[in-house]
């Protein structure tokens, strides 16, 4: 039994990045971990996968049968996995070196925390530091902060593989905000969360970034304030929260790129931009 398990879902990604997500991955100073990569069909990186997972008996590449998309893909590579803990990881991204140390030394210490996230650099294409995302640190703030922005990232994230069999997988019905709806689901259950105040992710920014998200994401981020923030706030707390959401999800796509990228929006996530 390992001590971790990472488990990160592909599809075609462009192979730099890949590489780069990969080389950060099995170069961790903590090295008592397997590396489950669940990839569809027709992945166009899988010769490479392959010789990845030849070459580094940690990595096992789930080979899908048909398309399942990210999130049935995450909940299958979990259902795989043998470790203690689980770490996500997106395939465009890459980590700090002792990303994995820093983190599974905190949990070890703090019991009672279930997640614990990063800070994050953003990176452009061509591997630029462009900016920086803070996360509030503790859980009171991080529960007050999910009433209008994720307030962990995605794939800075280590959790509790007891507490998620507790919990639940992702959510595959919700497309696009599968994420939304699992830390609503750990909130609403009760479990702790915390970010170090060090950024162990870079977060790769592509043009089409706030495209790729649509009022899909938004409907189903509503779906699933809708669903549990009874669960996580007072009525007179999440109304504000639940109502601004509506508004958002039946705002045009059209609308949505410029509304995203709105400073006051970059402000509420606490983006810090070291563009000119």
């Amino acid at each position: 039994m390992h001590d971790l398990s990472v488990v990160m879902a592909t599809y075609n990604e462009n192979p730099i990045f890949l590489k780069a997500c990969i080389d950060s991955i099995l170069n961790q100073t903590f090295r008592n971990f397997e590396f489950i990569i669940a990839a569809e069909p027709q992945e166009k990186n899988m010769e490479f996968l392959s010789g990845v997972e030849s070459a580094d008996k940690r990595v096992k590449i789930l080979r899908n049968e048909t398309r399942l998309g990210v999130a049935s893909s995450r909940n299958r590579a979990i259902m795989e996995s043998s470790g203690k803990y689980i770490a996500l990881m997106d395939g465009d991204d890459y980590c700090a070196l002792d990303r994995f140390e820093k983190q599974l030394s905190f949990l070890e210490d703090n019991p009672d925390v279930s997640v614990v996230g990063s800070n994050l650099y953003l990176i452009d294409e061509d591997d630029n530091i462009i900016g920086e995302r803070k996360y509030p640190e503790f859980h009171s703030k991080i529960k007050r902060s999910f009433l209008l922005t994720m307030a962990v990232a995605n794939p800075s994230v280590i959790f509790r593989k007891k507490d998620i069999d507790e919990v639940g997988l992702f959510d595959d019905r919700l497309y696009k905000a599968e994420d939304f709806e699992l830390w609503f689901r750990f909130l609403a259950n009760n479990k702790i969360m915390h970010n170090l105040q060090e950024n162990l992710v870079y977060y790769r920014i592509q043009d089409n970034s706030n495209k790729k998200r649509g009022t899909l994401h938004f409907r189903n981020v509503y779906i699933s304030r809708k669903r549990y923030s009874k669960f996580i706030w007072p009525l007179h707390i999440r109304f504000l929260s639940l109502f601004l959401f509506f508004l958002v999800s039946r705002i045009p796509n059209v609308f949505l790129d410029y509304l995203l990228n709105l400073r006051i929006v970059n402000r509420m996530k606490n983006i810090k931009s070291s563009r000119a």
